[in-house]
């Protein structure tokens, strides 16, 4: 027995040093584990920052994208609210326009019938002037010709009837 007594402490000595080495394995391993994860963590930790950062920064810039373009829905409103009335506006001289045509050909065509009549009536004119020069000359001739004429007659009043060739 004390043979299996010395085999037996050495196999608890081996058994205890057994132990020991895998706790000691163990420890190490699970340090190494721990420094591994626990690095991971460190670069996770800073990449889930900078992500945190960027996402931030790329916030900013969506709330100043929204504010641009609600300001160019504003714009584009304003913009088509004009348009609109300025089409309204172009519509409505274009209306006027066409109106302003048609009187300008009426007042067109009046005032060439109107010159036609002008030319006519200063042609009459013309005429009825030169027929009144002419009367005028007739008249003139005829009075003359009266005025001799009372002049003969009242040299033939004042003469005798034999004396009247030499009147």
């Amino acid at each position: 027995m004390p043979a299996m007594k010395k085999d037996v402490n050495l196999v608890l000595l081996l058994l205890i040093a057994a132990a020991l080495l895998m706790f000691s394995g163990f420890t190490v391993y699970y340090q190494t584990t721990f420094k591994n994860v626990s690095k991971s963590f460190e670069i996770k930790l800073k990449e889930l920052e900078s992500v945190g950062k960027e996402l931030e920064s790329k916030r900013g810039q969506l709330n100043e994208t929204s504010i641009q373009l609600q300001l160019r829905q504003q714009r584009e409103e304003d913009l088509s609210k004009k348009f609109t009335d300025v089409r309204g506006e172009r519509d409505q001289l274009e209306s006027d326009k066409k109106k302003l045509e048609l009187e300008l050909a009426s007042t067109k065509s009046s005032l060439a019938a109107t010159t036609a009549e002008l030319t006519n009536t200063k042609s009459q004119l013309t005429a009825q002037i030169q027929l009144a020069q002419e009367l005028n000359r007739q008249v003139i001739n005829l009075k003359s010709d009266v005025t001799k004429f009372k002049a003969q007659i009242d040299c033939l009043k004042s003469k005798a009837d034999a004396e009247e060739a030499s009147c």
